[in-house]
């Protein structure tokens, strides 16, 4: 019997997983609403497999991941997400995600997914897949991936409008400490201004907003 932990800020997120998972006889051990929790309740249950939101509050699905694998490198964990954005997917692999799946995938697509990673597989979605492949052959560089997981999870914030005083409350992190990573982000990718940076998370679909 495979033990499951839900990491997801939303409860009917959480429970449409739970009711799901359960019934084709896998047990869920833990839920946690966000990243700090997922890191304890990990420790706590050891459980053979983590499935992952990105946008949880707190430190973030991708440093949530690193967290885990930093304490247990054998860590399986699947990224269930609602960007089906190409950078997304990639970054997660990088960090170390064995699967990669959207939400608005089909139930089976998620439960293919568990059972090819507990297996010892990796998983990326059909439709991703082809994505994430043509990327390769593609000549235009994507400056974020020069970005850390911590980089990115501010680049991401800044870009959706939030203050630093505010990232730095929801990454737990001094205001000093999220200057100084704000500073490192207009470094790497080359800019100036905060509008610079909203139009390259536009460019490269990690935000909505219009300047």
């Amino acid at each position: 019997m495979h033990k499951i932990l839900l990491a997801d800020d939303h409860a009917v997120v959480r429970s449409g997983l739970r009711t799901l998972l359960e019934n084709v006889g896998y047990t869920i051990v833990a839920e946690a609403e966000n990243g700090e929790r997922s890191c304890i309740l990990w420790q706590e249950h050891h459980p053979d497999l983590g499935i992952l939101d990105l946008d949880m509050p707190g430190i973030g699905g991708l440093e949530t991941l690193q967290r885990i694998l930093a304490r247990d490198p054998n860590a399986k964990l699947i990224i269930f997400s609602m960007h089906d954005d190409n950078i997304y997917a990639t970054r997660a692999l990088q960090a170390g995600a064995k699967g990669y799946v959207v939400k608005t995938d089909a139930p089976e697509v998620l439960l293919e997914a568990i059972k090819q990673v507990l297996r010892g597989g990796r998983y990326i979605g059909h439709d991703l897949a082809q994505h994430l492949a043509m990327d390769r052959f593609s000549p235009t560089d994507n400056p974020l991936e020069k970005l850390s997981p911590r980089e990115f999870e501010v680049f991401r914030r800044i870009a959706e409008g939030a203050s630093l005083a505010t990232i730095a409350d929801q990454l737990h992190i001094g205001y000093k400490t999220a200057a100084n990573i704000q500073t490192q982000v207009r470094q790497k990718l080359n800019v100036q201004t905060t509008g610079q940076l909203v139009h390259i998370a536009i460019r490269f679909g990690i935000s909505q907003q219009r300047e």
